[in-house]
């Protein structure tokens, strides 16, 4: 009874399931056929304004470079200057464009310039000896040690064979053309970074002292004119004030005295000035 009752309830699901599907197709079948109308392109016109360029006078200046210093001019010619302190034996464009045509002793290269600096030092004669900086895309930064500048290349060759530096065996010193370097040396020679600033020798002698005037440094003594003046014209003035018990003032006498002075001093003295010496005496009994 009970497998009779799921058989049936089976059937009917799948009754329903195909029904449904068969709906749906004929819904599908039935949207196809009305649906004709043609799918339109809706194009929105872009219209084109043609902008109108209307000529502006331009005032003229008479003062051309003006704007020099606020828009300064790309300078194409930079010059490079490694950082650190050369030797004064540092070359740099300037040098082997003066000297391209010439020729020198190439002694010996080193990637460190402390190597040609230390080189340097041991060496008791520098004359000669000058170095530079090598760089460029293709090639590695290196320092060249050359000696001496030579007219041609048969005077490099013999100063070549008299070289008396001495160097490792390793080491073979070559005669070259300063031409080769030029496109491989960017830099500022020592020479070009000292200018017109010439260093000068100063040579100390020994020089004996000067004599000095002891006249000149012993004060004049002092004149007797004014002491005579005074003794000239030098007079006394005394006043006696008298005074009773209460301290009221009851006399005054006043009395003048002069000095006796010589002729001679009189004589010396033409123009005398007055000097009085004032004294006031009062009783203290009265």
């Amino acid at each position: 009874m009970t497998a009779t009752r799921l058989n049936w309830q089976k059937i009917r699901q799948y009754i329903w399931l195909i029904g449904g599907l068969l709906c749906l197709f004929f819904a599908l079948i039935f949207w196809v056929m009305t649906d004709t109308k043609d799918l339109v392109t809706v194009e929105n016109p872009i219209e084109e304004n043609q902008v109108q360029i209307q000529p502006e006078k331009v005032a003229a200046t008479a003062h051309l470079g003006s704007l020099m210093d606020e828009v300064r001019p790309l300078e194409l010619t930079t010059r490079v200057i490694t950082s650190g302190n050369h030797e004064t034996e540092f070359r740099g464009t300037k040098f082997i464009q003066e000297n391209q045509k010439n020729w020198t002793v190439e002694l010996f290269r080193a990637n460190k310039e402390d190597v040609i600096k230390s080189f340097l030092l041991k060496q008791p004669d520098r004359k000669n000896l000058i170095y530079f900086r090598l760089s460029g895309e293709n090639q590695s930064e290196q320092y060249v040690v050359a000696y001496g500048v030579f007219n041609h290349e048969d005077a490099a060759k013999a100063q070549l064979s008299q070289l008396k530096i001495m160097l490792p065996a390793s080491i073979q010193p070559k005669p070259i053309q300063f031409g080769q370097y030029i496109d491989l040396i960017n830099d500022l020679g020592s020479e070009e970074l000292q200018g017109n600033n010439k260093l000068y020798a100063v040579k100390l002698k020994a020089a004996a002292l000067p004599i000095l005037d002891e006249t000149s440094i012993i004060p004049p003594k002092p004149t007797v004119k004014a002491t005579n003046n005074d003794a000239v014209n030098a007079t006394t003035q005394t006043t006696i004030t008298r005074k009773d018990q209460q301290g009221n003032v009851v006399d005054v006498q006043k009395s003048h005295s002069a000095l006796s002075v010589p002729d001679k001093v009189k004589e010396n003295n033409a123009t005398p000035e007055k000097k009085s010496t004032q004294r006031e005496i009062s009783d203290p009994f009265n």
